[in-house]
């Protein structure tokens, strides 16, 4: 089972830190989308960890969730 068949199948197309690195050595430009209290984005796999702390580490925004976008 590939890491995006997981990621449907059992986490109903969130991406958790434990998918994530999998997800980076499968597809390293697999779009994800992460939506934060003030909006949302897409950007490849291998840049949802560098975002995501840049995020936490406002005292403005959170990051509420990373999921494989819909058509993917």
């Amino acid at each position: 089972m590939t890491t995006i068949e997981k990621i449907k199948n059992e986490h109903y197309w969130f991406i958790t830190e434990d998918t994530l690195p999998n997800l980076i050595k499968e597809n390293r430009l697999q779009p994800c989308l992460v939506r934060c209290s003030g909006g949302r984005f897409t950007c490849p796999a291998q840049d949802v960890a560098h975002f995501v702390a840049i995020i936490d580490a406002s005292t403005y925004d959170y990051v509420r969730d990373v999921s494989i976008p819909a058509g993917y």
